[in-house]
């Protein structure tokens, strides 16, 4: 008799900023396989194409290259931005919006893809899950209830609160 043990995968686990998690194809190598969440290290290929994601997460790169293949999603973009790299433009929102037309999720991470702050749905800035520290947060509530501390965007924040007044 054979008994079969299953290892985790090596590898960050994968936050999604929804519930319930979507069939999200994970443009990037280094993060955990689940039964809903599939990686392709070599970004958007005839296998993830395969794979029917309905949502999609990536660095901004790999992103823009399922745009241009053309997919068609149902729930979400997750972009990831890393440690030391600026934090997505309003330019490449509106890219992503024009391209998919579902809501973009940003999510800034480490080297090794530790999750370090992920946007919520009101979209007020990044809520910090650990680290940071050496940023400025802010402190104040979030318009969604969650009280953690948010690596803010500044003036598109502003814009915002401007146009919804």
């Amino acid at each position: 008799m054979t008994i079969r043990v299953r290892r985790p995968h090596p590898g960050a686990r994968f936050i999604h900023p929804l519930d319930p998690e979507p069939r999200t194809a994970v443009l990037a190598a280094g993060f955990q396989e689940t039964k809903l969440v599939r990686v392709f290290p070599q970004g958007w290929n005839e296998h993830a194409a395969r794979f029917h994601p309905t949502c999609i997460a990536g660095p901004m790169e790999e992103l823009l290259r399922a745009a241009r293949a053309g997919i068609e999603l149902e729930h979400a973009i997750v972009a990831f931005t890393y440690e030391g790299a600026s934090v997505l433009s309003r330019s490449d929102r509106e890219s992503l919006w024009d391209a998919f037309g579902v809501p973009v999720f940003e999510q800034y991470l480490g080297s090794n893809n530790q999750l370090f702050a992920a946007e919520c749905d009101a979209h007020c800035g990044l809520h910090v899950v650990s680290g940071c520290d050496d940023h400025d947060l802010d402190h104040d509530p979030c318009p969604c209830g969650n009280t953690a501390p948010r690596l803010t965007r500044g003036a598109r924040i502003e814009e915002l609160a401007a146009l919804l007044a």
